[in-house]
């Protein structure tokens, strides 16, 4: 290749618009492009004889200051299993979306990308050709879109079809959660006494009550109309009878401290443990819930109801 090609391929790689890395078969970094050094704020000086991993301030490295592919985590990095494909069994890589946290400029960011790579061998050498397409802001967006689609716009709460998902999730992975359904006692008279304004109020208030008083892993969702559901992550019955005599409280204090009335709930809970056989069937687990509800509803209200078992409120 004459000099003048030379010099051409290399402008062009230096100046792709996408990054590109080429990666010794130790995968101690050989070269980079200007994308890849102003995409992670480094200097071409700071890529020399560095392993993948380090050169990027991989988060897991950063952190403990070993060597990229030493650490336990870095046996599921899917960054190092791809350059693992291709310099060790020559597999090409089309285009893959890969997440993954660096530390640059002393931040923590996770980035997204979209990776292809290949083996390139020459006489007695063999090293691989990554791209690099940043796709963070694209996959941050679908996040947020995904995280809207999520709520109940007028709570700010969890909606019904994300709920569900989540139940199935769960059952799916065989976790011990608890699930409260909860309705207001006697709601239509306090729409009728105070109006719909009011009620939305109530509404709003339970909510900020069932939020301040479970843990940022429980999820608190509408399941519709008065309907609430709480999905208590581990922890015992017990454990959720008490947040829910707190949530209680708490509500009843905000409301009345801004309407003047002691708006009180109902609930029925339903358990799911290890090896429950109901842990694998959502709608068992639902309809136990509602059955539990009912109950509470029908032994006087301001109750909760788990196993069949009733107590009031305090």
């Amino acid at each position: 290749m004459s000099e003048q090609s030379q010099k051409m391929f290399q402008a062009v790689f230096e100046n792709s618009p996408v990054g590109l890395v080429l990666v010794n078969s130790d995968t101690t970094i050989r070269d980079a492009n200007n994308y890849i050094f102003n995409m992670f704020k480094l200097t071409p000086k700071a890529a020399e004889g560095k392993l993948f991993g380090n050169l990027f301030n991989c988060t897991v490295v950063s952190e403990n200051g070993k060597a990229c592919g030493t650490c336990g985590e870095c046996a599921e990095c899917s960054m190092r299993s791809t350059l693992t494909k291709v310099l060790k069994d020559g597999i090409s890589v089309p285009d893959t979306v890969m997440g993954h946290k660096f530390v640059i400029e002393g931040q923590e960011q996770k980035k997204w990308f979209k990776v292809s790579a290949s083996r390139i061998e020459e006489v007695g050498d063999r090293f691989a050709i990554v791209s690099f397409a940043d796709i963070t802001m694209q996959k941050e967006y679908e996040e947020l879109l995904n995280y809207r689609l999520s709520l109940d716009l007028a709570t700010g709460t969890t909606n019904k079809y994300a709920l569900m998902n989540t139940l199935k999730s769960l059952t799916e992975a065989g976790k011990e959660f608890s699930v409260a359904m909860i309705d207001f006692d006697n709601f239509k008279s306090i729409n009728d006494s105070y109006g719909h304004m009011a009620g939305d109020k109530v509404i709003n208030l339970f909510c900020s009550a069932a939020m301040e008083n479970t843990r940022k892993h429980d999820i608190l969702g509408r399941f519709g109309g008065e309907e609430f559901m709480i999905i208590f992550m581990g922890g015992t019955t017990g454990m959720l009878i008490k947040a829910l005599q707190r949530i209680s409280k708490a509500f009843q204090d905000a409301c009345w401290r801004e309407l003047r009335i002691r708006p009180t709930f109902s609930a029925g809970i339903s358990e799911v443990l290890a090896g429950d056989d109901r842990a694998s069937d959502v709608d068992s687990i639902l309809e136990e819930a509602d059955s539990n509800l009912y109950l509470s509803k029908w032994r006087g209200k301001n109750m909760i109801t788990s196993r069949g078992l009733t107590i009031t409120i305090e």
